[in-house]
């Protein structure tokens, strides 16, 4: 389409640049869709690349780095361009335009198959319209929220809706499944990759703590109706994890089987190295690949499959920790006003892993260890968590506790910690609208509870008002008779008759 550019982000990312990585080598691939340069510049290395793109000027831009490029959209390609992979990671719903047919999902991956030889790979994205980034988005998918959703279909799309629909679905066009997995946080740059059978049969716990840590970087500090992690961690502990990734990623093959799969590990995952340096965005914290699989025994290990440069990320060979994260086992504690356990946790926390943070933490039995331990040391990681106790509107045992700087010296206190708090700025409001709401409940309930004082202070003072009204005029009373008046004279005789006694006495 002339002088049309794509306004929503282009699939990319470490993940799917390691996937593009285990493609075979030499082969012609098709490019499906708007893809990040870097994605299409690692193909371009190993294989013979073609993008398909409706966008005129991202074509022509393209063009002048010396890729080929098919401007248009998917019904005007015909079965004489035949490829030996089709990479379309960037889903199917960006391959036609108003200018041509509208193709729904299904029929786009009929085309894509007909573009595919005998014995060719296609690498697909499939965004879940129930996914949890789709439950906390203000925005409703069924707007037009940006100048290419001009069909905002939503959840009325007619793409699958789980793993295993998407599989079956595959299977009935002739394509078979070599690799799926369920991706996270975002369909478009995904930090988490797993297959589902590892988030039903692998370590809950853990699987769930690195779900919520890759959502929390994912999610900082954009508006959301609720709080991503808790949502994220308790799918995959629940065993919905795969229904409630935010997009599956399969890779499938048309008949027959070819030579080379792709052959990866059940989890891949991201390592924010770049977070710790100034001056790096966040397209170059993703540069790190970890890999997660079973050992021999049982037990998970992590691997670095891709290192970046001037980074040590060999902390992350080893075992996967095993435990719950702190942060949901103190947001727990809390709720239920278990004041024992709070003042256990805190106190392990503190003399084990001073310097890391709640949501950095796991906890199994009473070992503590650091998820990530390529997170540099924080300072004060207890009023960190103060905040988020306050922040997120959670209950806790300490009502009167309203401010920042109250809770985190209470905090201290139930870790054995000075209690002499370092100076810090309150946090800034939540963006979630759920704890919004919260805070608003709080903050109604604290304006109850001052209004309710106040009426009692003001009865208190009506009723001091009418003793002092009647005392004064008792007094006044009293004061204009001449009962009064002749012991108030007597009176004075009496004293003037002591005090000169007095005088002669002495």
């Amino acid at each position: 389409m002339p002088s049309f550019t794509e306004d929503r982000p282009r699939a990319g990312g470490a993940l799917f640049g390691h996937l593009a990585a285990h493609l075979p080598a030499g082969a012609e691939v098709l490019v499906a869709g708007p893809h990040d340069d870097a994605l299409i510049d690692a193909l371009a290395g190993r294989a013979t690349v073609t993008c398909l793109l409706r966008s005129q000027p991202e074509a022509i831009e393209l063009e002048a780095r010396g890729v080929r490029v098919l401007c248009g959209t998917l019904p005007k390609v015909t079965e004489a361009e035949r490829y030996d992979v089709v990479v379309a990671l960037d889903g199917l719903g960006r391959l036609c335009s108003v200018e041509g047919p509208q193709l729904d999902w299904a029929e786009s991956l009929q085309a894509l198959k007909r573009l595919l030889r005998p014995g060719g790979t296609l690498l697909l994205a499939v965004e879940n319209e129930l996914g949890v980034h789709k439950l906390v988005d203000p925005s409703s998918t069924t707007s037009a929220q940006d100048d290419s959703a001009w069909r905002p279909l939503g959840e009325f799309d007619t793409k699958p809706g789980n793993p295993g629909r998407l599989a079956a679905r595959l299977s009935a066009e002739g394509l078979a499944i070599d690799w799926l997995g369920a991706a996270w946080p975002s369909p478009e740059a995904p930090t988490l990759i797993a297959t589902p059978n590892a988030l039903h049969d692998g370590p809950a716990d853990a699987l769930a703590a690195v779900t919520a840590s890759a959502t929390a970087r994912a999610y900082a500090g954009r508006p959301v109706l609720s709080d991503p992690r808790r949502l994220a961690a308790a799918a995959v502990r629940g065993g919905l994890g795969p229904e409630l990734a935010a997009a599956w990623i399969v890779a499938a093959h048309r008949a027959p089987r070819p030579a080379a799969v792709l052959s990866l590990p059940p989890v891949l995952l991201t390592a924010p190295v770049a977070s710790r340096d100034a001056g790096e965005g966040p397209a170059a914290a993703d540069g790190a690949v970890i890999g997660l699989a079973p050992g021999r025994d049982g037990a998970w290990t992590r691997r670095v499959l891709h290192e970046v440069p001037g980074h040590d990320l060999s902390a992350l060979d080893g075992p996967l920790p095993r435990g719950r994260l702190l942060e949901e086992l103190l947001l727990a504690a809390c709720l239920r006003d278990d004041l024992p356990i709070v003042r256990r946790l805190l106190t392990g926390w503190a003399s084990a892993l001073p310097d890391a943070t709640a949501d950095n933490v796991v906890v199994h039995r009473d070992t503590y260890t650091v998820l990530d331990p390529s997170v540099p040391p924080q300072a004060d990681v207890i009023r960190r968590f103060a905040e988020t106790l306050l922040g997120g509107g959670y209950a806790h045992p300490w009502p009167a506790a309203t401010d920042v700087r109250t809770l985190t010296t209470i905090l201290h206190g139930a870790a054995g910690l000075p209690d002499d708090v370092p100076p810090g700025e309150d946090p800034p409001p939540p963006d979630a609208r759920r704890e919004h709401e919260e805070q608003i409940r709080a903050l109604r309930r604290q304006l109850a509870d001052a209004a309710s004082r106040a009426q009692w202070y003001e009865r208190e003072l009506d009723r001091r008002d009418s003793e002092l009204r009647k005392a004064r005029m008792q007094i006044a009373a009293f004061s204009g008779s001449v009962g009064f008046r002749v012991a108030k004279l007597g009176y004075g005789v009496a004293r003037k008759a002591r005090n000169r006694l007095r005088k002669g006495l002495s």
